[in-house]
């Protein structure tokens, strides 16, 4: 009988489960959401920039955040892997970067939010 690779599905879903829980044990749980969240707000500033809610070249420390979502191309990798490529000193930036990103594109755009408010 040829095998299929189902008696090795249970053995690989409890080595992926094993994984996961040496993440939680260690630092990877960490590590992993800090990546999670900052692939979040790079797919987030790349769909603004996009939209043309955001503008293209921030001053001050915001600029990391758009700098960045320019540079990625979605076509190429997935946020994950373009963050997963950066430096901690970057990525760390990235992430101290973003609310301050935010702030100012909700304060460009404080008249769609007023009408958006209005509509609801």
């Amino acid at each position: 009988m040829a095998d299929t690779g189902r008696v090795r599905e249970p053995e690989a879903a409890k080595i992926r489960a094993l994984r996961s829980i040496a993440d939680l044990a260690g630092d990877g749980l960490a590590e992993r959401m800090r990546v999670d969240a900052a692939a979040r707000v790079l797919t987030i500033a790349r769909r603004a920039l996009q939209l043309q809610v955001a503008p293209a070249a921030t001053a001050g420390s915001a600029g990391v955040v758009a700098d960045l979502a320019l540079r990625w191309d979605p076509t190429t990798t997935t946020a994950t892997e373009y963050l997963e490529a950066l430096s901690v000193l970057q990525l760390d930036a990235f992430l101290a970067a973003a609310p301050g990103w935010a702030a100012s594109v909700r304060a460009a755009n404080s008249d769609v939010m007023q009408d958006q408010r209005r509509v609801a």
